[in-house]
């Protein structure tokens, strides 16, 4: 089960991390198709998570709102503490809110304290719970008893993860999260690789997650757009999407196009 499909209200979703990339992409993303569709999410013991997924979202087109007094904020960081989540769910149905997300991070071993109170609240209000393990901290009697506590297990493959770059694929797209230059040669063969695999049509990348790219890196990228039908990157910043013009403009036998990022007509705050 993907992240999209673990969204529907009431779920109570689960998945094993084996990384902080990881984290970032799958927590990114139910926090991205929250937003979209007009729910409050809430986000949990976080710490320097909380600014991953924030400059994901603003790289995905999101508009993080500057005033949250505008309007009653979409995205909530709330305290690590299960007795608190009632109330704060509450308040963000009060609010206005027809559903609300809750997700965060878990870094203690073991099974979650807030297990059984969004188990009760998914049962009884408007609430998608995804809980994000990690698998470091997970054992293999524990992982069977998180199947039993939970209604599905979203799986997150990559094809390649080294905590530094990860390259995953959702739908069409091949998903490069993390940073990638000319010195990550394994790296850089394992997109090369995942590319070589998109066959049928124009190949689809996703930027959205990437925090840095170098030219010799982009040119290995470009050179591996082909030619038409060629490659179509969507996510890009206005500075990565002038880089990958640029190299392709000296690449006359590849195709690359790039689609702008979307933007919300709604802030959030």
């Amino acid at each position: 089960m993907t992240v999209v499909e673990a969204a529907d209200r009431g779920q109570h979703g689960w998945v094993v991390l084996d990384s902080e990339l990881a984290h970032e992409e799958v927590v990114g993303d139910f926090v991205l198709d929250g937003l979209h569709q007009g729910d409050c999410v809430l986000l949990a013991g976080m710490g320097s998570r909380d600014e991953n997924v924030r400059r994901r979202l603003q790289r995905a087109g999101v508009e993080l709102s500057a005033s949250p007094d505008r309007a009653p904020a979409a995205l909530r960081a709330v305290p690590p503490d299960p007795a608190a989540l009632v109330a704060s769910v509450e308040s963000a149905l009060d609010d206005g809110f027809s559903g609300v997300r809750f997700s965060g991070a878990i870094t203690e071993p073991g099974v979650s304290p807030f297990e059984p109170v969004v188990d009760e609240l998914a049962r009884t209000r408007p609430l998608t719970v995804l809980c994000p393990y990690l698998s470091s901290l997970l054992g293999p009697e524990q992982e069977a008893a998180l199947d039993h506590l939970h209604d599905d297990r979203v799986h997150a493959p990559a094809a390649y993860d080294d905590d530094s770059f990860r390259v995953s694929r959702r739908g069409e797209a091949l998903r490069l999260t993390g940073e990638l230059d000319g010195s990550n040669t394994e790296a850089l063969r394992a997109v090369l690789a995942a590319t070589a695999g998109q066959d049928g049509g124009s190949r689809v990348w996703d930027v959205s997650g990437l925090h840095f790219l170098d030219v010799t890196a982009a040119d290995a990228l470009v050179a591996a757009a082909g030619p038409p039908p060629g490659l179509t990157v969507r996510g890009a910043t206005p500075l990565l999407g002038r880089l990958l013009t640029a190299v392709a403009a000296d690449s006359p036998d590849a195709e690359v196009r790039i689609r702008a990022t979307p933007h919300t007509e709604r802030p959030v705050a």
